[in-house]
């Protein structure tokens, strides 16, 4: 079984190019299932059928799995096994016949906008550190970033004369994405400055943008930290992740009437029903479009001025 699965892998890897933490997901769920057959005394994939796949289900939802993750279990083997049968290693997919289960719906999380000026001016600048943390959260922000594109982003790919950056997304698929005015003053305040510094305490020499205390490469886990610091000083009550800064970019495009097929252009989403999780729009917002539409309320507002 482990000869299908690296192989698997390899043209995850190599000829479909898919990220290194989507490769790394399905590798940790493949092996997961492998594990459950092993105990279960199954020795190929050809042996796994459907009332298999129905015990798996129960093992997983008797482990605490949410819905949410279960289905994205499912989706991977689903792949999985249809590459097997492609190849002739299993005679038929006996993940067709499963179902997802079904999940309550879920609308991303995000800031208000009021919340977003508010977290941004909130972050200090005092130091090296505090002057990265404000470029690239305010570039997060300008731009709609997936925190793995924060982190790849290269010097080169930073065209400032046009306040474009030209960022690799999912499946390796580039776009280019615009920022502001203010934005692009608090980076260039940050290349110029901090940037140098902190490479140079560690006679580090690469092209990343952003970089952590020792002048390399900021990862992932770096990200997500400094939202957690720089959250906890404004808010300490509040918890959010670098997704949410994406969601409230969004969200607020969508609320100021921009075409969503704009925004699915910005955020990379190769299809529309991705970018329409964002069409719900606050509550605030929707007393703002109502009070403007209702006639009665108009007629209200318009009597009101005359006397």
């Amino acid at each position: 079984m482990n000869k299908e699965r690296d192989a698997f892998l390899h043209y995850l890897k190599y000829q479909k190019r898919y990220s290194d933490l989507t490769y790394q997901s399905y590798q940790r769920e493949i092996n997961d299932f492998i594990s459950y057959m092993r105990r279960e005394s199954l020795s190929s994939f050809k042996e796994v059928d459907y009332l298999f796949i129905r015990s798996y289900l129960v093992y997983l939802n008797s482990e605490g799995l949410s819905h949410v993750t279960i289905n994205h279990r499912l989706s991977s083997l689903r792949s999985f096994f249809k590459y097997l049968a492609r190849n002739n290693d299993i005679k038929m997919n006996p993940f067709l016949l499963v179902k997802s289960l079904k999940t309550g719906t879920h609308n991303p999380d995000f800031l208000y906008v009021e919340e977003m000026m508010g977290y941004l001016d909130s972050i200090e600048t005092k130091d090296d550190l505090g002057v990265r943390n404000k470029a690239m959260l305010e570039l997060m922000y300008a731009s709609g970033l997936r925190c793995a594109e924060v982190v790849n982003l290269r010097l080169e790919n930073v065209h400032l004369d046009e306040s474009l950056l030209l960022v690799e997304g999912k499946g390796n698929k580039q776009r280019y994405v615009p920022f502001h005015s203010y934005a692009k003053e608090c980076l260039v305040k940050y290349l110029e400055t901090s940037r140098r510094e902190l490479m140079a305490a560690y006679h580090e020499n690469h092209d990343y943008v952003f970089v952590n205390r020792r002048g390399k490469r900021l990862t992932n886990r770096g990200v997500e930290n400094v939202v957690d610091r720089t959250m906890a000083h404004y808010d300490p009550l509040k918890k959010i992740h670098p997704h949410t800064i994406r969601h409230s970019f969004a969200t607020h495009l969508l609320d100021a009437g921009m075409d969503i097929r704009v925004v699915q252009e910005l955020l990379g989403h190769s299809h529309l029903s991705t970018t329409q999780v964002y069409t719900h729009v606050s509550k605030k917002k929707l007393q703002e479009v109502y009070e403007r539409a209702c006639p009665r309320v108009a007629l209200e507002k318009l009597s009101n001025n005359s006397q």
